[in-house]
Order: structure tokens, then sequence, then C-alpha cells
């Protein structure tokens, strides 16, 4: 099967493969679809969000998550995401740099520690980490990174200096929870 025959099969399943394990959940123009190497990523938005891919790409990100009525330069609460591949980078190497880069941006006040026991939809833990600063705010409080081999994803959690955090903080965690990592297959094979 060619990979155009394979992308549109797929999406001709997938909306039905989302309900049948998902009961009240489908795919729609808010969910982002992602086809890696050698694994497919199904990012879910929190309830009342919606996709912003013109202005968050013009921010570094490769598309973001905001409230529904918002619009993007105002939005108290935006959930940024980037899918990269890492071709050769240690993991490890990507977390150090990224944590690194944080700490010299928003300067020594920073602090950043892991989140325990954050997991994604298919049961595995999602290396997370919140970021603070008790001198002064920052917009960015949370973050974390999916290793997929090939690629990583990072979710980036950042607010406005009128959003509530706590609130923020938990539809991060919800749409981490939502998120799908599966194995890429091949139709018609055993």
């Amino acid at each position: 099967m060619t990979n155009k025959a394979l992308i549109f099969a797929a999406a001709l399943l997938l909306p039905a493969a989302a309900t049948a394990t998902d009961p009240g959940r489908t795919l729609d123009s808010n969910v982002a679809f992602y086809q890696g190497e050698k694994l497919n990523y199904i990012i879910y938005p929190p309830s009342g969000f919606k996709m912003v891919e013109g202005a968050a790409r013009a921010d570094g990100y490769s598309f973001a998550f905001i409230p529904a009525d918002a619009e993007y330069d105002k939005a108290a609460y935006t959930i940024g995401v980037n899918i990269y591949k890492i071709r050769g980078m240690k993991f490890e190497e990507l977390l150090r740099a990224d944590t690194a880069s944080i700490r010299q941006h928003y300067g020594r006040h920073t602090v950043i520690w892991p989140v325990d026991s954050v997991f994604v939809a298919s049961g595995e833990e999602i290396p997370t980490f919140f970021i603070n600063d008790t001198t002064n705010f920052i917009p960015n409080v949370m973050m974390s990174y999916y290793h997929g081999g090939t690629e990583v994803v990072i979710f980036e959690l950042v607010i406005s200096d009128r959003a509530l955090r706590p609130k923020a903080e938990d539809l991060y965690i919800g749409c981490l929870s939502r998120f799908k990592v599966l194995r890429i297959g091949q139709l018609g094979q055993r």
C-alpha cells in the first residue's frame, strides 16, 4: 500500500477508532494528528479550546491550543506544542539544553523541578517540569517532553498575568492525559 493510500485509509479509520475506544471524543479540526517515523500522535485540546496554527508558528510552535473564545495574542491560557525530529541527539541532552535555555532566558531566580506521575493516555509517564520565579511573574509554567525515538513532542503551558495558575495547570495535565501515542502499522497485514 502506498504512503498516500495508507494516510487516506488512516484518516478514514481514525475517527471510528477514536469514538470506539474513547466514548464522547471524536477527531475534529481542533485535534492534532502527526505521523512520525514509527509512531502516530493524536493531541486533543482541553475542552473548550481550539487549535491555532499560523500565529502559533510565528511564536515558534508547531501549533497551540487556546480558549475557543480567545484571540491568540490575548489568550489567558496557551498550550504550545512543538514536534522536532531529533536525529542522533540524545533525549537527555535535549532536556538539559532546553531547561538550561529557560534558566538563562528568565534569570537566576528561575527554578525548574520535575513533576511526578504525569501520564499520557497510553499509560506512559511523560517527563514534566514546573517552572517558577518567586521574584517575578514569568508566563511559562510547565513543560513536558515525549520521547518518540526519532522525534520529540514538547508541550508548554504559557499563561497571562490574569490567568488562574491552578486552573491552567489542571487544563494542561488534562491535555497531556488525553495525548495518544500509537504504533504505526500496516493495514491488511498481520
